[in-house]
């Protein structure tokens, strides 16, 4: 269907798209608009006009399946999971963040918003939840939404201490709601939108307009201001209650130290990055960006503009670059390279580690995906 679809003209579009549209309105015709026996067409049709590239009409077609789903097995089935899949990718394609939170949020509620009885499902979607938040607010600014976060980061933090003190749970759950919720605390700490998204890490932009404490301060920035002077303790308690259930996780002690860097606790971190390095559980032959775990992600998709350069620099022992050059590969009509340089200055970087964990200076030659 697919290679079909790629190699089809206007017209066969057209066609083909049409005989569907015929087929769906006789079986409508028969046995009415939400008739159990219509949802699996209307799935497949919804398939069928995103393989042709007609991403609105997919989306209507996903959306009565969805509903008829709901009418015929009720709110809370499962069988309404991979419809609000294709809704939640197509959103996406459409940069539609507005209704990408809303989606996530109805398929949230759909599996209990985190509350017990918790299952693996249940805590799968509270990650997914937490995983598509915290990319949507390092999308977006902030300012008018501080109550969002503020929820977010609260729902996040009492899940993780439920789960992680649940005997039951913590094994499979503690590590991955923790490290959802430390995503948050990075974006929340940093104030930032993220630029370069790839397997080297994020570079970010400042937020803008920090907040003053003034007569004019709303009681949710005055809250997110609060917050922001703990979180560095926060933090690393956060990662202190998983390593109690995982005591030796590479991961977890990774996050640990990307975290103690940023904040500036150079001299820990690099005790914990030594202990892994002689462990041989990471390659610390080559600098990397902060942080390497968790990695904040954002989907190009929901960018204003995006761009590829080559890059090549040193970075010193200090976890700073050196003789910067940057080419652009592709991207926009405008160059993206004078936004790269300035967000790449406040990018802190692990610096290599040599045979005798000392941090050596490094070159380094990456591609990366520069978002606006």
């Amino acid at each position: 269907m697919i290679e079909r679809a790629k190699g089809a003209s206007p017209l066969e579009v057209t066609r083909a798209l049409s005989a569907t549209a015929a087929r769906i309105q006789d079986m409508e015709a028969k046995w009415g608009p939400y008739a159990p026996e219509l949802t699996p067409a209307l799935a497949a049709a919804g398939r069928e006009a995103e393989e042709y590239g007609q991403p609105e009409t997919a989306l209507e077609l996903y959306r009565w399946a969805l509903h008829s789903t709901r009418i015929n097995q009720g709110l809370s089935s499962v069988d309404q999971l991979p419809l609000l899949e294709r809704i939640t990718d197509l959103l996406r394609d459409k940069g539609d963040t507005l209704q990408l939170a809303n989606q996530i949020d109805y398929f949230y509620r759909l599996l209990g918003r985190g509350a017990k009885p918790w299952s693996d499902q249940r805590l799968r979607a509270s990650v997914r939840w937490l995983s598509v938040h915290s990319e949507l607010l390092a999308s977006e600014t902030w300012a008018g939404r501080e109550s969002d976060v503020l929820f977010i980061i609260n729902h996040g933090s009492e899940l993780s201490e439920a789960v992680c003190a649940d005997e039951n749970w913590a094994v499979p759950w503690c590590k991955p709601v923790i490290l959802e919720l430390l995503k948050l605390y990075y974006l929340l700490d940093y104030r930032v939108d993220p630029l370069v998204v790839d397997e080297f890490g994020v570079s970010q932009d400042r937020y803008v307009g920090p907040y003053q404490q003034n007569a004019n301060q709303s009681p949710g920035e005055y809250r997110l201001r609060g917050l922001e002077r703990s979180l560095a303790t926060k933090a690393r308690g956060l990662i202190d209650r998983a390593l109690v259930v995982h005591p030796d996780d590479h991961d977890l002690l990774l996050a640990k130290a990307d975290w103690l860097l940023s904040q500036g606790r150079r001299s820990q971190a690099l005790s914990i990055y030594r202990e892994l390095n002689s462990r041989g559980d990471v390659d610390f032959s080559k600098p990397h960006p902060v942080p390497q775990v968790p990695v904040l992600h954002r989907d190009k998709r929901l960018s204003s503009g995006t761009s590829i350069l080559d890059i090549t620099a040193t970075v010193t022992t200090r976890g700073k670059l050196q003789d910067l050059e940057l080419e652009e590969v592709a991207g926009e009509e405008e160059s993206m390279e004078g936004f790269a340089r300035r967000q790449l200055r406040e990018v802190l970087f692990r610096p290599a580690l040599d045979a005798s964990g000392q941090p050596a200076a490094a070159m380094v030659d990456w591609q990366v995906r520069v978002l606006r």
